[in-house]
């Protein structure tokens, strides 16, 4: 028997060794068994914790992400970093660890990244990224590390480390699964002084200080080989709106009315920080940055040979 789809997997209820076996997948050890509809396999043994993410969100991320200049610039920021700290990006294949509305996963595959797979907890998710990308997908619980076996060469986790409780050991689960010199890429929300009413409609338990994400990392038992500021001709603005929500004491119902503003498409301003942001990503491959909203990290297992 081989590997479901070629996926290196291990079964949620056990961690033993996952196996395809028609239609879906089967644990070597327990023989509990995992059924596989329309391309999507159903690796979940049960939720653990509080929500994530809000998955009435991806309909509206499926219309925006490739037009908004924020969804666009970091897409660009994860490839210049892939490029820049994975020499050999075209020998490798990445697998997506909460793929979202798959607006990244596909604009990577498009730009000759080899995709692995993807995951996420919510069908809503892997039916929007079904539509966009033919790659194996894999249904996970949620609050429980995702059930990836050892071997992966490159996997992303892209503003998905802010929505776990444990992030540490979240990234020492994809440091087992990685193997020896394979690298994660991963971006965070920076500045936890920014944080507010937005952060926690967004369900984000955190936002990082760039020494605290190395930190993290380095309590993972992974390696950095880049980590960068990004988005930072947005952070005065930000600081501008945090600061007027905490005086104001903005509600949850007016975080959701931001929230809704922020996700529009405005024409003129929407090009323009397109253009801004293009320049930043320019000084990007001369020096990492000091500050901005959001912070990208390429990191990898160390290999001992």
């Amino acid at each position: 028997m081989s590997h479901w789809r070629g996926l290196s997997l291990v079964c949620p209820r056990c961690r033993g060794e996952l196996l395809a076996r028609p239609p879906g997948a089967a644990c070597r050890q327990c023989d509990a068994e995992y059924a596989e509809q329309e391309g999507v396999l159903d690796l979940v043994a049960g939720r653990r914790g509080a929500p994530g993410f809000d998955p009435h969100f991806f309909s509206t991320l499926r219309e925006v992400e490739d037009r908004h200049f924020w969804f666009v610039g970091r897409r660009q920021v994860v490839l210049s970093a892939l490029r820049r700290a994975v020499p050999d990006l075209a020998s490798r294949r990445l697998f997506d660890v909460g793929c979202g509305s798959g607006g990244l996963l596909s604009f990577l595959s498009r730009s000759g990244v080899r995709v692995a797979g993807a995951c996420d907890v919510y069908p809503e998710s892997l039916r929007l990224v079904r539509a966009r990308i033919d790659v194996p997908l894999v249904r996970v619980d949620e609050g429980r590390d995702p059930p990836l076996g050892p071997g992966h060469d490159l996997l992303g986790m892209f503003d998905v480390l802010e929505h776990i409780d444990d992030d540490v050991g979240a990234l020492r689960a994809l440091r087992e699964a990685l193997r020896p010199g394979g690298a994660l890429v991963l971006t965070v929300p920076a500045h936890p002084s920014l944080y507010d009413e937005m952060d926690e409609l967004a369900c984000h338990r955190r936002r990082y200080r760039r020494a605290d994400l190395r930190r993290v990392i380095d309590q993972a038992g992974l390696e950095v080989r880049l980590i960068s500021h990004f988005m930072s001709p947005l952070v005065p603005a930000l600081a501008v709106v945090r600061w007027a929500g905490r005086v104001a004491r903005f509600t949850r119902e007016r975080a959701v009315e931001r929230r809704e503003a922020e996700f529009r498409v405005i024409p003129g301003l929407n090009a323009a920080v397109r253009g801004v942001l293009a320049l930043e990503r320019i000084v990007m491959r001369l020096t990492s940055l000091p500050f901005g909203s959001s912070i990208v990290a390429v990191a990898a297992r160390p290999d001992p040979s």
